[in-house]
């Protein structure tokens, strides 16, 4: 007897240690989910006084001065074919090296702004068709040269227009101006947002540089266009696009009409490091009747 009323103490007594232990459970993870609760309501007044922190330094350093920033970005590539023979050069190596820098330093205040940008995209080959003979392959030969250089300044007439006046030089730096042009103009500049910059100069003097022989260079009034847009989008891809033209008012053969559109598309990994990919076309009947454009790809460093 004494026995059985011992096991049922002892049973009893582990019922309650159960049933303690239990709400003691329940009570941590009540305590638990209360503190997850206040963390999360904490995390968003931290997230949005974040946010109105950055828009805050965003304005300061606005009203701070200059805006700059630089994007590089280097691609080289090699080649090489030892009796090869479903090739029609079965003993030859090629190598290539291209280079793009495309920067700009901004000053934008609450009644002005000062616009610069610069894009240079330059791309080096050598090949040599056969290895195995004495005859020296070519050199490293510039086949991509490209340097385009603006200056815009503007004074604020509303919150999206502006009356400014715009430099631009459109060449290349192994060949400087031979052929180019170069623009000088004045008008309205447009800025909807952030991301988009686009000119309507009305008036503008163009001058188209030959270099070529028995070619003159020419010059002429007409309307300068052009469209710079800068957007990061989500998950690490950025785009930069300038779109530039001239309308010549008079007719001349060949005709001063002309367009440039220069991209840039880059995708960062990390540390600023990212693959850069950039292209563009080039219409100038003034330099040549056909479309001329260009591509590369390569790794890219933000500074």
């Amino acid at each position: 007897m004494k026995l059985n009323f011992t096991l049922i103490v002892m049973l009893l007594s582990c019922m309650v240690i159960s049933l303690s232990a239990q709400e003691s459970m329940m009570e941590l993870k009540e305590k638990a989910a209360d503190i997850e609760a206040k963390q999360a309501e904490l995390q968003e007044q931290m997230d949005a006084y974040q946010g109105e922190l950055d828009g805050i330094n965003s304005e300061l350093d606005i009203l701070g001065g200059w805006q700059t920033g630089l994007l590089g970005s280097v691609g080289f590539n090699l080649g090489s074919q030892s009796k090869w023979i479903g090739s029609a050069n079965p003993n030859s190596s090629s190598s290539s090296l291209g280079i793009g820098l495309n920067g700009y330093a901004n000053s934008i205040r609450e009644g002005d702004f000062w616009r610069n940008k610069g894009v240079v995209t330059l791309g080096w080959q050598k090949v040599d068709p056969n290895t195995q003979d004495d005859a020296v392959g070519t050199g490293f030969d510039l086949n991509t040269d490209l340097l385009n250089l603006s200056s815009l300044y503007g004074k604020n007439i509303s919150d999206t227009w502006a009356l400014s006046g715009l430099g631009e030089l459109n060449s290349s730096v192994g060949n400087f101006l031979s052929p180019g042009t170069l623009d000088i103009g004045v008008g309205l500049t447009w800025n909807p947002n952030p991301d988009l910059v686009v000119v309507i100069h009305p008036l503008n003097y163009h001058v188209a540089f030959s270099g070529l022989d028995g070619v003159s260079s020419e010059g002429g009034l007409g309307a300068k266009l052009r469209a710079d847009y800068n957007h990061e989008f989500p998950g690490g891809l950025g785009w930069s696009s300038t779109l530039t033209s001239f309308i010549p008012y008079t007719s001349t053969e060949p005709t001063l009409f002309e367009y440039t559109w220069l991209n840039t598309l880059t995708y960062t990994v990390a540390g600023g490091v990212g693959v850069n990919f950039g292209f563009g076309l080039r219409n100038a009947e003034f330099e040549s009747p056909d479309v001329q454009s260009y591509y590369s790809l390569g790794l890219a460093y933000s500074l």
